[in-house]
């Protein structure tokens, strides 16, 4: 009998107390530009580094534990990249977000500076030109 290769599972990122974000009523409006500096991997560890992105409404929640109770999780799979935008964004709302770097064996970092964002109230449209940048953070696939 042949040998069955081993197929890894996918890597996901480490899950935060409140649900995955879903679209709504009040949401798609607007949209957050994310970016941020790349992590380099400690020496000797396992190879690139990924990327995790958490935010809450409550300032100081998201950057004392990603995983906070009050935070949501904006991807579950890894971004590769080191930018992506958040479209899931509640019209006049304020979020403050942070981002977990993740190597591949996922081995999470501790999270990054907190970022604010305050969301417009108004139904105003992004242009074009940022869409086509940065691809959606809760895209099942980021490359």
């Amino acid at each position: 009998m042949a040998a069955v290769p081993l197929v890894p599972a996918p890597l996901l990122c480490p899950p935060a107390g409140s649900p995955m974000l879903q679209p709504s009523a009040s949401t798609g409006h607007h949209k957050v530009i994310l970016s941020w500096n790349p992590s380099v991997p400690p020496s000797g560890t396992d190879g690139p580094v990924v990327y995790c992105l958490y935010r809450s409404k409550t300032k100081g929640a998201a950057e004392k534990n990603a995983t906070c109770n009050d935070c949501e999780q904006i991807n579950s799979i890894p971004v590769v990249g080191t930018g992506c935008m958040d479209d899931l964004v509640e019209d006049g709302a304020a979020y403050y977000y942070v981002v977990t770097a993740m190597t591949t064996a996922g081995r999470p970092s501790p999270s990054s500076n907190e970022t604010p964002a305050t969301i417009p109230a108004t139904k105003e449209s992004v242009s074009p030109t940022s869409e086509k940048t940065y691809p959606l953070c809760r895209a099942s696939a980021q490359k």
